[in-house]
């Protein structure tokens, strides 16, 4: 089988489960097998603490990335729905079992019945007699499929395949809930840059200001300059209210991906403390092999494909007999009198064993149709994998382009801001000492702007970008978002 294959190539279920262990996803695990009791991790359905009135009560304490993706576990009905789909496949599989089993039930059927019934008019002259029959019989019946050429069995298997996927999408949840909170993290921390930029542009305009006005004071400023010394400071309060809604937004962002009340207040700790991501280790190539390897989305396919195939077995076993067993042990509690006359009782055990054998000859060609809409599901399996595949591919390729794109950006940003404030900060000496212009103290005053937002940008991209290239390789957990 394809599942299986890829089970033994690869140890895929150890490698989905592992890497998530440090992000406190232990809950990855496979459901229970049927009969036995469901026990269901805290850290995958609990409640962290009481919902108030008008938001979320928890422990105050400054919340780390790997602090907001645990909370995120334990809160956002995302895992807690892939959880119960995890349990339903589960409950299927024991459904599936079931079928070897033999079926007992407790059946009792009692009344009472006047049947007039024909006889010789030289015995009974009106040529008919009238029989009373009062009965009560309670039974024990047993039903047993014994044989069937394997349509329990291809039943089993699909089961069991749709189980496995479901499992390897709780997986696949766990991996998109930790990457969307940690997209969510760091577009605040840019928010948070961009702000903290925009309040050091506004204190750069208002040097910048003070300074045109001090030479106008002087005579050796003209009004225009100091106009516009006074339209860049508006401007930059203009981008500071900008920068001061976006990081509330950013922050309103985050909230909604943890799953808790939008009304909740969380102090998280900047993303600027941590380092840059590493770049890629292994080449685009190995990557794209590990993605094929352990991404949920691809395994998950391959258990379609499986499933389907076990579907479509099952199908075309439609088509050979069944042999059933079926007995009874009942009790018969009744009374019989006939015209009226005295009745005549019976309490007396009975039973009855019946072997049968049945073979579908004509069914309108609804098992020819069955197989048809089987083999297409199949088929439809097979090119949803190739799908998956295919689009694993690009996104690692497009993850991994992103990620080394984003740290080139990150040094040259570096190096522009670095440049940008040395040269603001001799277009202001040579401004103060009469030898520079306006007009250039006010590019330099732009760049060191630009260079500002461009540094926290790439800081925050390539953060977003290492936690891409993890998901798209089916790797991701928190030791893969956060150096």
């Amino acid at each position: 089988m394809l599942l299986r294959q890829c089970i033994e190539r690869s140890t895929v279920t150890l490698a989905l489960i592992g890497c998530l262990l440090s992000a406190n996803l232990a809950v990855a695990q496979a459901p229970p097998s049927p009969g036995q009791p469901w026990e269901i991790p805290e850290s995958a359905i609990g409640r962290a603490a009481a919902l108030g009135d008008n938001g979320f009560a928890f422990p105050h304490k400054q919340y780390e990335l790997a602090a907001l993706v645990d909370l995120a576990e334990r809160e956002n009905p995302q895992t807690r729905e892939a959880w119960e789909v995890a349990r339903e496949a589960a409950a299927s599989v024991g459904l599936a079992e079931s079928a070897y089993l033999p079926q007992l039930s407790l059946q009792a059927i009692g009344g009472f019945q006047r049947t007039p019934l024909p006889a010789p008019k030289n015995l009974v002259p009106a040529g008919y007699f009238v029989s009373d029959t009062r009965e009560v019989i309670p039974a024990l019946a047993l039903k047993w499929l014994l044989f069937d050429f394997g349509r329990r069995d291809a039943q089993l298997e699909a089961a069991r395949a749709d189980s496995f996927v479901a499992n390897v999408a709780f997986t696949g949840a766990h991996q998109k809930l930790i990457f969307e909170v940690s997209q969510a993290y760091f577009d605040l921390g840019a928010a948070r840059g961009k702000l903290h930029a925009a309040q050091k542009a506004l204190s750069t305009a208002l040097t910048t200001q003070d300074a045109a006005t001090a030479k106008q004071n002087s005579g050796l400023a003209t009004v225009v300059a100091v106009a516009q010394a006074q339209r860049q400071t508006a401007q930059a309060r203009y981008t500071l209210a900008a920068a001061e809604g976006a990081e509330r937004t950013a922050r309103a962002n985050l909230i909604a991906a943890l799953g808790v009340p939008a009304a909740t207040e969380i102090d998280v700790v900047d993303s600027a403390e941590l380092p840059l991501p590493p770049a890629p280790a292994d080449s685009v190539s190995r990557a794209i092999d590990q993605a094929l390897a352990h991404r949920p989305d691809v395994i998950a396919a391959l258990g379609k494909v499986d499933a389907a195939e076990a579907a479509l077995k099952g199908e075309r076993r439609a088509y050979y007999p069944v042999i059933e067993l079926a007995a009874q042990a009942y009790q018969n509690i009744g009374s019989l009198n006939s015209d009226g006359g005295p009745y005549s009782n019976i309490d007396r055990p009975g039973e009855s064993v019946f072997l049968s054998f049945s073979v579908p000859l004509f069914d309108g060609g609804m098992r020819r149709n069955r197989i048809a809409m089987a083999d297409a599901k199949a088929r439809e399996a097979q090119e949803q994998l190739a799908a998956a595949r295919d689009s694993a591919s690009q996104q690692v390729v497009r993850a991994y382009n992103g990620l080394l794109t984003s740290l080139a950006e990150y040094e040259a940003a570096t190096v522009l801001t670095q440049a940008a404030h040395t040269a603001y900060e001799a277009a202001l000496r040579s401004y103060h000492q009469g030898v520079g212009t306006y007009t250039d103290l006010a590019t330099e005053e732009n760049a060191v702007v630009q260079g500002d937002t461009q540094v926290e940008d790439a800081r925050a991209n390539a953060h977003t970008a290492a936690a891409a290239l993890a998901l798209s390789m089916g790797a991701i957990d928190i030791a893969g978002v956060q150096p």
